[in-house]
């Protein structure tokens, strides 16, 4: 199994916190969230690592090599247009490197390890972790159904909305045709400002199937502003493998 991680951004919301260093690399209390990840990812057996990098590119590209060990390899994909595209633009720009199973994650979120256990121990061809709760219109929100993801969107209503998506996923190799279709299609209808979620919306339209693993409670945490930042810091003990 194959991870796929986002860390193109720069953070800028996060103030001085990110003047010349990415977001993923902020320091949580002598470890990055950046770094959790890849200690998560070879803990569980991931094997091959596809790392979109775009703002200061160099100390992404080294934090990784100096945290793989000697089971992991790191592959890198430089996103030259970070700056005037959302993440579906990463995303695109790494899909022919996916060739198996993967692990999607946005490399500013940070969660409890026991979220990642669960998507890799469900069959389904494509899993996501959603916290149960009501959501504030920033948040990427999640429409569920009998335990399937049908609609993903911050622009869903309230009675659309059963939870948040925390922005980390596993998909089977079954599910990779129809997200790579998915990624072509909304690039080629011009969402250069997207969502990855408006790709898996797509690929949900052609007939993946998406099941919902509630977080019931375990602590995550999306790191985009000061507050989220402090959160993760006194989250720490509890985030790490």
């Amino acid at each position: 199994m194959d991870a796929l991680i986002m860390a193109a951004g720069r953070g800028s919301r996060l103030g001085a916190e990110t003047d010349g260093r990415p977001k993923s690399l902020v320091d949580l209390g002598g470890i990055s969230p950046l770094e959790l990840q890849v200690d998560l990812l070879a803990e569980r057996g991931i094997s091959r690592l596809i790392v979109v990098t775009g703002y200061e590119r160099e100390q992404i590209e080294a934090a990784v090599r100096a945290r793989i060990g000697p089971t992991m390899t790191a592959e890198f994909v430089w996103n030259p247009f970070w700056s005037v595209t959302n993440v579906i633009g990463s995303a695109w720009l790494a899909r022919e490197r996916l060739r198996d199973a993967f692990v999607y994650l946005h490399a500013d979120t940070v969660f409890e390890p026991s979220i990642l256990d669960d998507l890799i121990a469900n069959p389904a061809d494509g899993v996501l972790p959603i916290d149960v709760r009501d959501c504030e219109p920033e948040q990427m929100k999640a429409t569920v159904v009998d335990g399937r993801v049908v609609r993903l969107s911050k622009e869903l209503s309230q009675a659309e909305t059963a939870g948040e998506f925390i922005g980390i996923a596993l998909f089977r190799a079954a599910a990779l045709p129809l997200i790579v279709d998915g990624l072509n299609d909304e690039m080629a209808a011009g969402g250069l400002s997207s969502y990855f979620e408006a790709a898996l919306n797509r690929a949900i339209e052609a007939g993946l199937v998406l099941r919902a693993v509630p977080t019931e409670g375990r602590a995550w945490a999306e790191i985009d502003f000061p507050a989220d930042l402090a959160l993760a810091r006194s989250l720490l003990p509890r985030l790490r493998a």
